[in-house]
């Protein structure tokens, strides 16, 4: 049978497509051809495949004949009110705002690129001194950009808003509870599977974090459970549409974190198991073009051997980033996330211990499968091989050098392997356990009880957002631009993309430090009402005394006055200084003119009086004048920070 696969001229169409792709997206083009053509082609290329995925999942509905007619809403309203309580819930406990802050500021800045100018990267630099907010330099991130571009599409059809990633995922939340039910119904043989997921997944607070925040994990998970139950349906009754569905699902969860490209090698395993119990090759179209929309990221992963400061080693000092040397360091991390009980983790101590309990049945119940997938039932296969991916990703974070889930900035990455934990939990009850519903109800009572003794609280308390110290000088940056009159001001800070983000002239401060002249232009000739310095001090425990890092430092050419100052975590400062001169050595270039504010409405009588005073009415002529302009114009491009 398996010669007569490979004999088979679509199947060999489909291996050159697959074949042609990795040679273009790993070896014919250099770093930096390929590194431009995502920036150039990218946003086209998920816009093409998004737009095929939806054709697929259309045309798959109207073959199975999905309709939400009376009878099935009458049936499952009891479900439907359990799951707007949990994604109810989730809301309630979270505030809408950043939890991590380097991906979600950087998914949010390639989504305004990619909205304003369809091209991948995030801003560094932005003004809006000639009207327009413009962007002047932007750089590729190293993430994938699927949930970008979905940002990207609700800023086209509701305007630009730094809140829509927010409510991204709080749509994003329900859509993954059903399907959660769904795989879970499936994978548990009956409905309680389904309300014991959802009640384990209801004490998550991960993933109510994840919920109100802004990055791309619940898009993740959702696609992972949507996929999953789609393997599952494939192989129960293997089709063309069901097929092409699995097969474009893997493509997008590819596009939307590093790792999950590790899921197109059990789609592959899928699909020849499908034919092979059918005895028949099932390839259309669709099937063909997939390969092709994986372009865009292997040309992106070609970003960590162009700059390999990607992986971020230096950060904990490691030499390589993945290692059997991780393995054992990783896991003790992972149980202190698991059994943490001091609400410092976003964690759930029952989802844990039914979890781990759950995992070595799961397997002993799977590899039975795994040897037999030809003769095993459909939906059991089904199950089984999509598991893999699940498997594959949770021994990827235990061998990668950062892979500890109790770290603030990894926590998120546990996800799938609790979503594989809460499947293998209903897999063991509805398959293994006899008598099943004694079971069913003593788990969903643990539940509902864990729920509301440790879960809720540890909500309430958020003891694990706030201990995340980006997270809160993020919130008060938010603050401090809140309470400006007007937004006609240049930021200089670090992480300048958080002012870009929300249409706030801002450049980073190394920028500032080499552009210290343009700077000075601008102060002189009134671009902007004033001029701030966002910096982050540490707090020396012996003296009290405030240090600044080397990177955090103006220099001595710029004057600061301190203006607003916050603790942001135990031991640091975020402050917001006004720059009131610039100089270069003993000169001075500029001086900030605080003699009023930016709004005419707020001018005393005597501010007006100084305003006019310093007026001169030009004594040129209307050609002069025009050419005055001009000049000014092209200078002012020239010397924007």
């Amino acid at each position: 049978m398996f010669q007569t696969f490979l004999k088979d001229r679509r199947v060999q169409l489909l291996g050159l497509i697959a074949l042609a792709t990795v040679l273009l997206g790993r070896f014919l083009l250099t770093d930096g051809w390929a590194l431009t053509a995502v920036i150039k082609s990218g946003y086209w290329m998920i816009l093409l495949a998004t737009l095929v995925w939806g054709m697929v999942i259309w045309q798959l509905a109207k073959v199975e004949g999905w309709r939400f007619e009376w009878p099935w809403l009458r049936r499952n309203a009891a479900v439907a009110a359990l799951i707007l309580g949990i994604g109810g819930l989730w809301q309630a406990q979270e505030t809408h705002g950043y939890k991590i802050l380097a991906d979600e500021a950087l998914l949010l800045g390639t989504s305004l690129n990619m909205h304003m100018d369809r091209d991948v990267g995030y801003p560094l630099r932005a003004t809006d001194v000639q009207g327009p907010f413009q962007i002047l330099q932007g750089q590729l991130d190293k993430r994938p950009y699927f949930y970008s571009f979905l940002v990207s599409v609700v800023h086209d059809f509701t305007g630009y808003r730094t809140t829509n990633p927010f409510w991204l995922n709080t749509g994003l939340s329900f859509v993954f509870l059903a399907l959660l039910y769904g795989l879970t119904v499936k994978a548990g043989g009956r409905r309680l599977a389904g309300v014991l997921a959802l009640v384990l997944a209801a004490g998550l607070p991960l993933l109510a974090q994840q919920a109100a925040g802004g990055g791309f994990e619940l898009l993740n998970l959702t696609l992972i459970t949507g996929w999953w139950w789609l393997a599952i349906r494939h192989l129960e009754k293997p089709s063309a549409e069901r097929q092409d569905a699995l097969v474009l699902t893997s493509v997008l969860l590819a596009s939307t974190r590093y790792e999950s490209m590790l899921f197109l090698v059990p789609t592959a395993a899928l699909l020849v198991t499908a034919w092979w119990r059918e005895q028949r090759v099932i390839v259309s179209w669709p099937t063909w073009v997939a390969p092709l929309f994986l372009l865009p990221m292997f040309w992106l992963n070609r970003a960590f051997s162009a700059n390999a400061n990607f992986w971020e080693m230096q950060s904990v000092g490691a030499e390589t980033p993945f290692g059997l040397q991780y393995v054992a360091g990783n896991l003790g991390h992972a149980l202190a996330y698991f059994f943490s009980f001091d609400g410092f983790q976003p964690n759930s101590p029952y989802l844990g211990l039914v979890g781990l309990l759950a995992l070595p049945l799961f397997i002993l119940w799977a590899q039975r499968i795994w040897r037999a997938p030809l003769t095993s039932a459909g939906a059991d296969t089904g199950l089984a091989l999509a598991s893999l991916g699940a498997w594959a990703v949770t021994g990827l974070m235990m061998v990668y050098f950062w892979g500890q889930f109790d770290h603030p900035v990894i926590r998120r990455l546990s996800l799938p392997t609790q979503l594989l934990m809460i499947v293998a939990a209903v897999v063991v009850v509805g398959r293994l356990m006899r008598p099943v519903a004694k079971v069913w109800g003593g788990l969903i009572a643990g539940g509902l009880v864990a729920l509301m003794v440790f879960s809720i609280p540890s909500m309430a308390k958020n003891a694990y957002g706030r201990d995340y110290s980006p997270a809160m000088a993020y919130a008060w940056r938010r603050e401090f631009l809140e309470r400006q009159p007007m937004r006609d001001m240049l930021v200089i800070d670090r992480d300048s993309l958080y002012w870009i983000a929300e249409r706030v002239a801002a450049t980073p401060i190394l920028q500032a430090q080499l552009r210290k002249e343009g700077i000075a232009y601008h102060m002189r000739n009134h671009s902007f009402s004033a001029v701030y310095v966002y910096q982050t001090f540490t707090v020396k425990p012996e003296t009290g005394e405030l240090t600044l890092a080397p990177e955090e430092t103006m220099g001595p050419d710029y004057e600061l006055v301190p203006v607003a100052q916050r603790r942001t975590h135990l031991l640091q400062i975020g402050r917001f200084s006004r720059v009131v001169s610039i100089r270069d050595g003993a000169k001075i270039l500029a001086q900030a003119d605080t003699t009023f504010t930016s709004l005419d409405s707020e001018l005393t009588p005597a501010q007006l009086a100084t305003a006019k005073r310093g007026f001169v009415e030009p004594d040129l002529k209307p050609e002069q004048l025009e050419a005055a302009k001009r000049e000014y114009l092209d200078r002012f491009v020239r010397e924007l920070p």
